[in-house]
């Protein structure tokens, strides 16, 4: 088998299987990840993450591969099983299958263990969604209790914020994509779906609050979301074309998956 990204590349030769890229080998390892298919889109991602320059930038990275909450709980970044580490630790009803995770929109969250305020830069940080479905519950799907650390779908709009409790705001953008908040600079907070930016909106950061981000709600309780989750990511600030590299390497990714929208 053939396995080639934009980073190092693995490949069965006349002498054997080249060594595969060890922070791909780790995470493979620890989420018990036998599927060929699966391995490979891992491997891939991760050396075109690397390749783009943007591996360095992440915190966390939840690829949600593998079918099962015992497998979609793991930070590609750091694949141990500690909240030091970021893994994710699921609450309520989720389903979880081939696609990835699926929140109800009721009680189900996850958090991520990740605090805005200690973990991530005022000037440069991206928060990142991949949904497979619509939000048809108006939930937040990535965030933090005191909104300063969001990003929400409501039945029509996308809106969020990094670092401020001035929100962003674009209308008529509800559809299963790649959603993204990031800011660049301390001035600056751009939306983007799938590889377009769609609105760059002149806001100062003023310092994060609340506590720890979780995934499909802002905390505990409320603004519960029902998008499935087939992949998301927490990290430092991204420049526009790194922006648009994301998402190329993650749809990439999901089409390998075949789970692509």
């Amino acid at each position: 088998m053939i396995r080639r990204g934009i980073g190092v590349q693995s490949y069965v030769s006349a002498g054997g299987a080249a060594p595969v890229d060890a922070d791909a080998q780790a995470f493979i390892d620890a989420a018990g990840i036998t599927d060929a298919t699966q391995q490979d889109a891992i491997i891939t991602l991760v050396e075109d993450l690397k390749g783009y320059e943007i591996w360095t930038k992440m915190k966390a990275i939840y690829p949600f591969v593998g079918g099962t909450s015992s497998t979609h709980k793991w930070n590609l970044k750091d694949p141990r099983d500690l909240d030091a580490a970021f893994r994710l630790v699921f609450s309520g009803g989720w389903t979880h299958d081939s696609t990835g995770g699926t929140p109800n929109g009721i009680n189900a969250n996850a958090n991520t263990y990740l605090t805005p305020g200690t973990h991530l830069s005022t000037t440069s940080a991206h928060i990142n969604y991949y949904a497979g479905t619509i939000n048809t519950s108006g939930g937040i799907i990535i965030g933090n209790g005191n909104l300063s650390c969001y990003m929400q779908r409501t039945p029509t709009n996308l809106e969020g914020s990094l670092a401020t409790t001035s929100v962003s705001n674009i209308s008529n953008i509800n559809t299963a994509a790649f959603y993204m908040i990031f800011r660049p600079n301390n001035t600056q907070q751009k939306l983007q779906k799938n590889s377009n930016i769609v609105l760059t909106d002149n806001k100062t950061s003023s310092g994060y609050s609340g506590g720890n981000i979780y995934l499909a709600s802002y905390g505990t309780s409320g603004f519960w979301a029902n998008a499935r989750c087939q992949f998301a990511s927490i990290g430092d600030g991204l420049t526009d074309t790194e922006a648009a590299n994301l998402y190329t390497a993650v749809q990439a990714y999901q089409t390998t998956l075949s789970r692509n929208v």
